[in-house]
């Protein structure tokens, strides 16, 4: 415990991101054309900081469980201002990179976009301009690239996948719009939700297989 309080934790980060990125590509006989890197912030749970407050890191880890690297949030703002540090420096050729709606940020997308580096951003209600843009698209024209069915936890739902290619849509970069629509039951109350999320991304329409975004199920 002595040890490791007396460490640099950012630098300790970068080390055991390093060996596990290393690690991670030592153990792939295949690389697939896309590295999908989620973006998200985590409470220690019974952590403090100095000033007594939990400590909040941000990472980005692949889909294979890797963290690639994490930051600590400082207790005074947010999640916000540490995603372009986080990620600057990563090796992320041919990254598809995702994060949820407090991310979409235009600063985040033009950086990205310089970086060549791949999207898939959330919209909500932080960006009212372009979600409005959004749910206008006449989904109802749109094919439907993948629909989805589970059961488990006590519930069943349905997800619909459709995706527009649309040019002029006020995000840096952004070539396509897709829309998930999920219905959700209770099997206990039998209560039906029905949702629509909005989200758009830099992959090209034909980014792999002829699909629209690379392709839908991944």
């Amino acid at each position: 415990m002595r040890l490791l309080g007396r460490l640099d934790a950012d630098a300790f980060d970068a080390a055991v991101s390093a060996f596990l990125q290393a690690r991670a590509a030592d153990l792939d006989t295949e690389k697939a054309r896309w590295q999908a890197v989620a973006v998200d912030g985590k409470q220690l749970r019974g952590s403090r900081a100095a000033d007594g407050k939990a400590v909040w890191l941000l990472a980005a880890m692949d889909h294979a469980g890797t963290v690639l690297a994490q930051r600590q949030i400082d207790t005074r703002s947010n999640e916000t201002p540490a995603f372009i540090p986080l990620l600057d420096g990563l090796s992320l050729e041919n990254a598809v990179v995702t994060a949820d709606a407090a991310h979409t940020q235009h600063a985040n997308g033009l950086w990205l976009c310089e970086q060549a580096i791949h999207y898939i951003a959330v919209v909500k209600g932080n960006h009212p301009g372009l979600l409005k843009q959004l749910k206008e698209l006449p989904w109802a024209d749109v094919a439907l690239d993948h629909k989805d069915r589970t059961r488990g936890r006590g519930r069943i739902e349905v997800r619909h996948l459709k995706t527009a290619a649309f040019r002029h849509l006020d995000y840096p970069g952004a070539r396509q719009a897709p829309r998930v629509m999920r219905w959700r039951k209770d099997l206990t109350s039998n209560k039906l939700t029905i949702e629509r999320l909005y989200f758009v991304t830099s992959l090209p329409p034909g980014a792999a297989s002829g699909a629209r975004i690379a392709p839908p199920r991944p």
